[in-house]
């Protein structure tokens, strides 16, 4: 039940964000250089913080690069793209980023805030702040 209701929050919140699908105004957006808040999920429905987990997280995504920097070191660097495709979470087709390692992650913009989704089941849910 708890999951459930965690869920119907999520959907609730989610619903009142960007979904633009214009790709011109998408990458726009996404190209920045954004910092970890927090991310939620798992099968456990945890909620990991900077706080919680001493890791100040950095994502920079340029017009086709994806860095990650965790305590400023650099621990990713790939290209990336934008496709639409069909999403587990939200079963509908969303425009994504697909990771050159073949992850995929849709997001939302809201609130000057990044929200990214794991594409897979019992996955997380990740919040960034434009820095």
């Amino acid at each position: 039940m708890k999951k459930i209701f965690i869920v119907f929050i999520l959907m609730t919140f989610f619903s009142s964000c960007s979904d633009k699908n214009d790709d011109n105004f998408v990458v726009s957006e996404l190209v920045s250089r954004w910092k970890w808040v927090e991310s939620s999920g798992g099968i456990d429905g945890r909620t990991d913080t900077p706080e919680s987990t001493g890791k100040e997280i950095v994502l920079i995504f340029s017009l086709n690069t994806y860095q990650q920097y965790v305590n400023d070191k650099l621990e990713i660097e790939m290209t990336y793209h934008l496709e639409e495709a069909e999403s587990i979470i939200f079963g509908d087709k969303r425009l994504m980023i697909v990771y050159e390692n073949g992850r995929k992650q849709s997001f939302d913009r809201c609130d000057g805030k990044l929200i990214l989704y794991d594409e897979c089941i019992d996955c997380f849910t990740s919040t960034y702040v434009r820095f």
